[in-house]
């Protein structure tokens, strides 16, 4: 279909041009005689331009006959008569190959050019479309850019982040353990001051109430000169409670002051005078947090935190770090108080009963005296009734010595007095000694005591007397509250250590009481109608001075079977 549609558009290029040249050359026959193809070169050249090579031959060959039948005599009639006819016929045939074969020529090269021409659009859409593709892609480049820095800078931020948040917990891990390690309380203070420098402040500085007064008890600085020159600073200007800024105002209010940027103003109304000013900006405080240091609900002092570099500003995470340590080193300060007071009260009750126990024996060793002088007869003679009455004083008056003996030493021993005489000593010996010296006691109570067998080379380098004194408090106690029955004392290596066990057939001691009956002062029987005697300080003594000599005393029991008390002790103690 598309076939014949362009023959039949070929054919009628070929026959209007044809035609229209052919109307042309009859209306001008008359002027143009000599050339009467002049007008029909025209068509051949219209028709092979637009009809290709076939439409430019059919219209040369069609003009000739047209010309031939209209034109040359004898008219109306085909063939050509005459030699000028034909000779004119062939040189227009002539002309009119040669003007198809330009035609066609043109033609080719204007459908080349125009398939270039269409090749170079399609490259042309193709780069702009390309040049689209690239702006897009550029674009989404230039994005995925700012979006990369972004997320980098958001990485960082997050990792500069994490380093700050890891730093500070390290810091405050390492808070804790400093302000942990120690009950000291000067110690601890120090401690406090010590721990944001230089990581977390330049300066920092602990001022606590004391008696009323603002005193700053420590100061910490990465120069150990600028430490020196800032207490010089501090005494000539003392700080005051009733100063309406800094440390003095955080105490009193309980609440913490954050000044990211400390401005010279700032400075101007804190500075006590011009040289005070001075002083100040040659420090260079570029900002400071200042926070309560408090526990149990009471403000003890303040912590103050103090850069003196133009880039490092406290914000509140670092308010809330600087509040984490002021909780911590409140709770250590307040510890390590309660502590100093709590030696001191042990210091004065060691005194007290040292000192009446003292004043007791003075008069009691007199006693005795006079006893043994009335006993012998030297005031005069004495019946047989006044001599048990002595007797029953002596007994009496050696109990009340042997409780205040116990009394001294245990005071000795709480306040740190007792000296240790280490000393190579033969565990049978200690054994017998004791046994031999509880023994009437056990006979009056009709108990059995005896000693297991015990090799008599088992030696063991350690303060004999001591030892002596805790196996008698244990026969002692274990005689004491065994109603029937009997004791037992063995001795024996186990390791590098020697046990020296004291088994009893008693009342026991109840599971909840195991570790009381170490306490000073605490009795078994909880009344005053109690039916044992004694200060309850006999195994507390005895524990403290298993732990003075390197060993450790423990005890097992049943209630209404009996109970085991071990004194475990090295054979070569460290020290």
């Amino acid at each position: 279909m598309r076939t014949s549609s362009g023959l039949i558009r070929r054919a009628a290029v070929v026959l209007g041009s044809v035609a229209v040249a052919m109307t042309l050359t009859l209306a001008l026959q008359p002027y143009i005689t000599r050339a009467v193809y002049v007008f029909l070169y025209g068509a051949v050249a219209v028709s092979a331009t637009y009809a290709g090579i076939g439409g430019g031959a059919a219209a040369a060959l069609l003009s000739v006959l047209l010309v031939d039948y209209f034109m040359f005599a004898p008219m109306h009639s085909l063939g050509l008569k005459g030699a000028e006819d034909v000779i004119s016929a062939l040189a227009f045939l002539a002309g009119s190959a040669l003007l198809t074969a330009l035609a066609a020529s043109s033609r080719s090269a204007r459908g080349d050019a125009e398939a270039i021409a269409v090749t170079l659009q399609d490259q042309a859409i193709e780069l702009e479309s390309q040049q689209e593709e690239a702006q897009a892609i550029a674009e989404e480049l230039e994005q995925s850019n700012v979006e990369l820095e972004t997320a980098m800078e958001d990485a960082k931020n997050a990792r500069d982040a994490a380093v700050a948040s890891e730093e500070r917990l390290r810091l405050v891990d390492d808070a804790s353990k400093v302000l942990a390690s120690s009950l000291d309380y000067e110690a601890t203070v120090a401690s406090v001051a010590q721990l944001a420098v230089p990581k977390f402040a330049d300066w920092c500085a602990v001022d606590l109430l004391v008696d009323g007064e603002i005193r700053q008890l420590a100061l910490a600085h990465v120069d150990p000169e600028k430490v020196k020159w800032a207490r010089e600073l501090n005494a000539r200007y003392p700080v005051s409670a009733d100063d309406p800024t800094g440390a003095p105002a955080v105490i009193r209010s309980g609440e913490p002051v954050l000044l990211s940027d400390v401005t010279d103003d700032m400075l101007v109304a804190g500075a006590r005078d011009a040289e005070h000013l001075k002083i100040l900006r040659e420090v260079g405080i570029y900002s400071v947090v200042t926070v309560p240091i408090a526990a149990r609900g009471e403000t003890l002092g303040a912590l103050t935190l103090v850069s003196s570099r133009r880039n490092v500003h406290y914000d509140n995470a670092a308010l809330a770090l600087a509040m984490d340590l002021g909780r911590r080193a409140g709770v250590a300060i307040d510890n390590a108080r309660l502590h100093r007071a709590a030696v001191m009260a042990n210091e004065s009750k060691a005194n007290f009963l040292a000192t009446m126990s003292h004043e007791l024996r003075t008069p009691l060793t007199a006693i005795i005296g006079y006893e043994e002088l009335l006993a012998e007869g030297i005031a005069g003679d004495i019946n047989d009734t006044q001599r048990q009455q002595l007797g029953r004083i002596k007994v009496s008056a050696g109990h009340l010595l042997a409780l205040i003996d116990e009394i001294l030493l245990f005071a000795r021993v709480e306040a740190g007095r007792e000296s240790v005489r280490l000393e190579r000593t033969v565990a049978k010996g200690v054994v017998d000694d004791a046994v031999a010296f509880v023994a009437p006691l056990a006979r009056d109570r009709d108990i059995a005591l005896t000693a297991a067998a015990i090799d008599p080379a088992l030696m063991l380098r350690t303060d004999t007397g001591k030892l002596r004194q805790m196996l008698l408090n244990l026969l002692s106690n274990a005689v004491k509250f065994t109603v029937s029955g009997s004791v037992t004392v063995r001795a024996f290596v186990k390791g590098n250590d020697v046990v020296f066990e004291v088994e009893d057939t008693g009342i026991g001691i109840a599971p909840e009481n195991l570790e009381h009956v170490f306490d000073a002062f605490w009795q078994v029987e909880q009344n005053t109608t109690r039916k044992v005697g004694g200060s309850g300080l006999g195994l507390s003594v005895t524990r403290r001075l298993a732990e003075l000599l390197g060993g450790q005393v423990t005890v097992t029991s049943i209630p209404r079977v009996g109970t085991t008390f071990r004194i475990v002790l090295p054979k070569e103690p460290a020290s």
